[in-house]
């Protein structure tokens, strides 16, 4: 395979033998997730983000505590995926929501501020105005965090879990159909609950790809494979309890109740089982579609005579934005500073932070924050080939 890029293929290395067909898709996933995951910038940066939230929360709330859940807590986090914030410990009077609304807006510190009090878990969902990062911020919610330590449970297990979650996050993002509230999409927690569930069937079948060096693209292709053209969504729903993988709608239906309506997408939440995850995911055939092609067109590519590709195989159902790249481009100029604060250096430092970016908005103290996150280090798995 040619190793001749593009500005939406940013994670091939020039000079680099891909080789051909499964072997080479194999190499691009490890290189595509190496690429996508968060540079030490863009998570200290995150990191700040979130403590001048907290700093909001604190001053509105001083009894409250926040804790980081979803994908940003589990390191699955896409370069513009939003935080998940659950606000906990408060008991208040009137509406939190619409209190954290005007204290974020009197502070300065958030734009294009979203009060959803109809959602299932009502939100407050704005842009964090310095970092330009997105987050949801809900009350006394304990199941997110839950969640988030179940998934870093299963990424042990599943080594090849995250990266081909990366991979189908950003390929949702790319369709329109990584949204539940605006597209009827699946979310990212549902589709990792996917992804564990197709392991944990092949895991019972014993059918274990036997080369470690083609793993990942055998992998992706039977994903798309299995959910495109072969799972039966009316018949069978998904459950990660139990290593089960996927059961019969009819037992679910005695955990979620005889008087519940299961959705085309019905997904078994492991920390609540009697919710279920896929219930407003009303485009979830849409996304079966998309899987369905996918599979064909990647499937084809890889197939074909080595001297007949040129270029990715992988882009043929993902790229990168340039408005992504540029972006990340942004984080890295007008943060850079963050890469030699000395943070990136320790591993296993508390989690407090110097508020130091810049800004025009009124500043916080300058005083180091001590923040009662639950546990986020100020590390990661910086990608190595970045690009951007």
């Amino acid at each position: 395979m040619s190793t001749t890029t593009n500005q939406h293929e940013p994670w091939l290395l020039t000079n680099f033998e891909y080789g051909s067909g499964v072997f080479a898709l194999h190499r691009e996933i490890e290189h595509f997730y190496e690429y996508i995951t968060s540079t030490p910038i863009e998570y200290l940066m995150r990191m700040e983000a979130v403590y001048r939230i907290e700093n909001v929360v604190l001053n509105t709330w001083p009894e409250a505590s926040i804790e980081v859940f979803g994908s940003f807590s589990t390191g699955l986090n896409l370069p513009i995926s939003d935080i998940d914030i659950a606000v906990n410990n408060i008991y208040w009077q009137g509406e939190p929501l619409i209190q954290l609304k005007d204290a974020l807006l009197a502070r300065g510190v958030a734009d294009n501020v979203n009060v959803l009090d109809k959602a299932s878990v009502p939100v407050v969902k704005f842009t964090e105005r310095i970092s330009q990062v997105k987050f949801d911020i809900s009350f006394n919610t304990k199941s997110g965090v839950k969640a988030a330590e179940l998934v870093k449970r299963f990424s042990k297990q599943f080594p090849e879990l995250p990266k081909l979650v990366m991979v189908l996050k950003q390929f949702l993002m790319l369709q329109g159909l990584n949204e539940v509230y605006s597209s009827g999409g699946i979310s990212s927690y549902a589709i990792t609950l996917m992804c564990v569930s197709f392991l944990q069937t092949r895991a019972l079948e014993n059918n274990q790809s036997s080369r470690s060096d083609s793993r990942l693209g055998r992998l992706l292709l039977k994903f798309l494979d299995y959910y495109g053209r072969k799972f039966d969504y009316f018949k069978y729903g998904i459950s990660v309890r139990d290593n089960a993988g996927c059961v019969e709608k009819s037992e679910l239906q005695n955990t979620f109740g005889y008087d519940s309506w299961l959705s085309v997408l019905t997904i078994e939440d492991p920390i609540t089982p009697t919710n279920d995850i896929g219930r407003s995911s009303y485009g979830a055939l849409d996304v079966k579609q998309c899987f369905e092609m996918a599979f064909l067109k990647l499937s084809k590519v890889v197939d074909l005579d080595p001297s007949k590709v040129s270029g990715s195989l992988l882009a043929t159902i993902v790229t990168v934005p340039q408005s992504v790249i540029t972006y990340r481009n942004w984080v890295h100029y007008n943060f850079r500073h963050l890469a030699s604060n000395g943070f990136g250096r320790h591993y296993d430092c508390p989690a407090k932070l110097q508020l130091n970016v810049k800004s025009d908005d009124k500043k916080e103290p300058e005083n180091e924050i001590a923040s009662n996150i639950n546990g986020l280090p100020l590390t990661h798995n910086g990608c190595l080939n970045t690009k951007a």
